[in-house]
């Protein structure tokens, strides 16, 4: 279980980082940054990182409540 628990930070840290690079991608670019075109597609990616981690925690503490 604590492996799964590290897997679901290191989810939210890189849902962190591609939400980080669309505000750079939208603030200061107007060219593609790291090959992505359109500043919405970093969030796009990162709903699914949140998501994912959102519901392993979920799991996690359904299961530590069940115990």
């Amino acid at each position: 279980m604590k492996a799964l628990n590290w897997f679901s930070w290191m989810l939210g840290i890189i849902a962190g980082l591609l939400m980080l690079f669309g505000c750079i991608h939208f603030f200061f670019t107007r060219a593609a940054f790291l090959g992505v075109n359109h500043a919405v597609n970093y969030f796009h990616v990162a709903n699914s990182f949140l998501l994912l981690a959102i519901c392993i925690q979920l799991y996690l503490r359904n299961q530590k409540a069940s115990v």
